[in-house]
């Protein structure tokens, strides 16, 4: 016997019910009593966890936010980054410590969301939920934030598993120019310690500059052209080496704020802080 049109429909409704109700809900979010979102919801549940979208929440902290290649999301405020890749449950904490997320950052209609819980304790603000009333609440100065990651003392460590990471043993002074040809980015790396030190890297490509406009990658220095296996960088105690690396293109990439940083090619790569370079208008005579 063959299905009335109504049993079909009524089959097809209990079977699409419940994809339904697992559609994200919209949360509004107020910070210190304020509304962040007066315009459209800026956080929601989805599949049970609270996430924000990390444009707002970075802006509600001041913050530095870079979208790079292959959906990683650099989010820094106060001084700390975190860096999230779109798909992945766990994130690196300044460059050095990988930690677990509670949920999986994801993109929607061109926004990306993050989970809350982490942009809260990155930010050291204390943050709530209420899901009845569909409202995130973040309160200031009450969080102690993530701890600060202490490198690994191993009993002989080898090139690659030093106890001072590349960022704690040297320092990068990075800074650029502009002039009718362009971007001029410049990099003295100096070995701090008292003691030779150096770095594995996977491929022959070790460091790179990575300018961001208005906070979104804009040029990086790394290439596709070198070939070649892996390479070791090293410096003497107290010896410095400078790495220059011009951008023509810069001369069209259009008005914003400028920030440069160095980038080191490591499996996982590691940013140094950005150097603000300015709000600049592109051209012959532009100069940050």
């Amino acid at each position: 016997m063959r299905p009335s049109t109504a049993s079909l429909v009524v089959s097809c409704l209990l079977v699409l019910t419940p994809l339904a109700a697992r559609a994200d809900v919209p949360y509004t979010v107020v910070m210190d009593g304020r509304m962040l979102d007066a315009r459209r919801p800026s956080a929601r549940n989805h599949s049970g966890t609270t996430y924000i979208n990390v444009v707002r929440a970075v802006e509600a902290f001041d913050g530095l936010l870079t979208f790079g290649r292959a959906g990683v999301v650099r989010v820094t405020v106060n001084g700390r980054t975190l860096i999230y890749r779109v798909g992945r449950g766990t994130a690196v904490l300044d460059n050095s410590m990988v930690i677990g997320l509670h949920g999986i950052p994801y993109v929607d209609h061109g926004d990306t969301y993050v989970p809350v819980a982490s942009i809260a304790t990155l930010a050291q603000v204390r943050y709530g939920v209420d899901t009845t009333r569909h409202r995130v609440t973040l309160t200031s100065g009450r969080s102690e934030g993530f701890a600060t990651p202490v490198p690994k003392t191993l009993p002989e460590p080898t090139e690659d598993e030093l106890t001072l990471s590349p960022l704690q043993a040297l320092n990068f002074d990075a800074s650029a120019t502009t002039d009718a040809t362009g971007m001029h980015a410049r990099v003295a790396i100096t070995n701090k310690t008292d003691k030779p030190y150096a770095i594995s890297f996977p491929g022959p490509q070790q460091f790179v500059f990575v300018v961001a406009r208005n906070g979104s990658e804009v040029w990086t220095s790394q290439t596709t052209a070198v070939s070649g296996g892996q390479s070791t960088f090293r410096l003497l105690p107290g010896e410095t080496t400078t790495l220059l690396q011009d951008w023509p293109g810069y001369l069209k990439s259009g008005p914003g704020r400028y920030t440069l940083r160095v980038r080191m090619l490591k499996a996982i790569p590691i940013d140094t802080i950005p150097v603000s370079l300015g709000v600049s208008t592109p051209g012959p005579s532009a100069s940050p």
